[in-house]
């Protein structure tokens, strides 16, 4: 089957979704919080329905609710995933029932007398009884502290190929609209981690008419900005699943609100853990695209990404460019939707010239391209997480139109491999290992090297003021070590690291936040060595 007839046919199931499934709960008003003890009675009855019954009840029929919303469930367990906030802790108030007039469901045990934030934490299995006439079955729901995503779609998620269908993103119950419902069409993403049996995904989020038709349609999802495109990144490799988040995070303190225009020059990202099918896929940083949108690039001016690691030269780019010109050695074009030309290109092409120029001619040149604060926050970042992995690639040039002339602003992408861990080719180490030693290693960038030895702009003034203020706020020790800490409470106490850790044995799971924070400590006091003698380090 091609992935046109996959696609459509998946289609066609997600407009059948949406004109019959019935609604068949009613909604209730936005809950207030449980007394502990409350739930006794039911307890009890159930108790005493299970010891009567003597049929089996066959769970493959049981939706389980709450609220009157369908939960996700991993089928093979028989395990449903109820978000609930994990800082209050108080449980939720609100009703487990099931699809239809038949099936009833009542907890087996009296769960608002445990501790919350341990059953959370600890992943407890909670037991509900399900039953119908003489039949009943056990049940369980796990309470998690991460938002859940729940896609059904008719097509096979282990092909790549184009696939559409519904989702549902799930946040803690206690809020009143927690729940949010699309259409989606998806495809797989990324480059060498195509090769983990945990797969990343581009999530496009549609809507289908009546007759069929797909259209985009933009969310908020997670607390993030409203688009129509999302990044579902499978966090397999790195062990503590944590330092893309942590990475994002420090960017967005200082480098991502430092351009002169009213855009986040940046992503976000938040957890959740994903249901597919019925089946438990694991956590996933769900996280926003870095597009034209976002970064307020207008149809005049220019946004690039650079996919792959190569040196690139005019001669290289004026051969190589092909007819649809949205792919050039490595390079994208994005927000152009199939319309790019040459004539796209030759902002980018700048900046390649600019680099084989002579050292008069590039600092000319690199003064007026470059947005000075931009670069020395780049280079800040790049050097704080020894981002080898970010130099060559894993970047987005965005050229603006300013009043003196074209700027050019950097903004980062994918920073996995950061904090000591660093790329390897060999498949069995999920290519990436922890290279401790890479605390005390200047992270040689030959363009910024270049900038920074022939003080184009006085960035080296630049980048030691900037990193005096930083060091008093976003990037000190108090605030960095804040920051990780509730990456790592997220994913931890969530108990969807444990989860995961079940689901993909063979993924990075050491959770070795001591060494991290290690490797943290002694890598801003390196970085603290490199700005104060920046001679030694720069190299021509």
């Amino acid at each position: 089957m091609g992935k046109r007839t996959v696609l459509w046919s998946s289609l066609l199931l997600l407009a059948a979704f949406f004109l019959f499934v019935p609604d068949a709960v009613r909604r209730e008003a936005e809950p207030g919080f449980l007394e502990p003890g409350s739930l006794l009675e039911e307890t009890e009855q159930a108790i005493r329905l299970r010891e009567r019954l003597t049929e089996t009840l066959d769970t493959g029929e049981v939706r389980l609710c709450f609220r009157g919303e369908e939960l996700a469930c991993d089928r093979d367990t028989g395990v449903w995933y109820l978000p609930v906030d994990m800082e209050e802790p108080r449980w939720e108030e609100g009703n487990f029932t099931a699809f239809g007039d038949e099936i009833r469901i009542l907890p087996l045990a009296d769960y608002t007398t445990l501790d919350k934030q341990s059953v959370v934490a600890e992943g407890e299995k909670v037991p509900f009884l399900a039953w119908k006439g003489e039949a009943c079955a056990p049940v369980h729901v796990i309470f998690t502290g991460l938002p859940v995503v729940r896609m059904e779609t008719g097509a096979d998620l282990d092909v790549d190929t184009v696939f559409a269908g519904s989702v549902v993103f799930y946040e803690a119950c206690g809020r009143q609209d927690w729940t949010m419902t699309s259409g989606f069409e998806a495809h797989e993403r990324g480059q060498t981690t195509r090769a983990f049996p945990k797969r990343g995904y581009r999530v496009n989020l549609i809507s289908v008419t009546g007759t069929g038709a797909a259209r985009k349609n933009p969310q908020q999802v997670l607390g993030m900005r409203d688009s129509d495109s999302w990044i579902f990144y499978a966090i397999y490799s790195d062990g503590t699943k944590v330092r893309d988040r942590f990475s994002i995070g420090l960017w967005n303190a200082f480098g991502a609100s430092g351009t002169p225009y009213d855009a986040h020059y940046g992503t976000h990202m938040e957890y959740a853990e994903l249901v597919v099918n019925g089946e438990y896929r694991g956590l996933y940083g769900i996280l926003e695209p870095i597009d034209c949108r976002q970064l307020a690039v207008s149809d005049q001016e220019y946004l690039y990404k650079r996919t792959m690691g190569r040196i690139l030269s005019t001669e290289q780019m004026d051969l190589n460019m092909p007819e649809d010109y949205l792919t050039v050695l490595g390079m994208e074009i994005k927000g152009k939707e199939g319309q790019g030309t040459r004539r796209d290109w030759q902002s980018f092409r700048r900046f390649v010239a600019m680099e084989e120029a002579g050292d008069a001619a590039f600092a000319e040149e690199a003064e007026k391209l470059l947005a000075i604060e931009n670069a020395a926050d780049i280079w800040l970042y790049l050097q704080m997480l020894y981002g080898e992995d970010n130099i060559y690639k894993n970047m987005f040039f965005a050229f603006k139109k300013e009043a003196d002339g074209e700027r050019m602003y950097l903004i980062p992408w994918d920073v996995d491999l950061s904090w000591g861990n660093v790329y390897t080719d060999q498949a069995e180490e999920l290519y990436a290992v922890h290279m401790p030693e890479a605390a005390e290693k200047y992270l040689h960038w030959p363009f910024m090297d270049r900038v920074i030895r022939l003080d184009v702009g006085r960035i080296r003034s630049v980048i030691e003021e900037r990193y005096k203020t930083l060091r008093d706020g976003p990037l000190s020790p108090e605030e960095m070590e804040a920051l990780l800490e509730e990456c790592i409470h997220q994913v931890q106490d969530s108990g969807a690291f444990q989860r995961d850790a079940a689901r993909w044995p063979d993924s990075h799971h050491d959770g070795d936040y001591d060494g991290m924070r290690d490797f943290v400590e002694r890598r801003m006091k390196f970085l603290e060595k490199i700005i104060k003698n920046m001679d030694e380090w720069i190299q021509d």
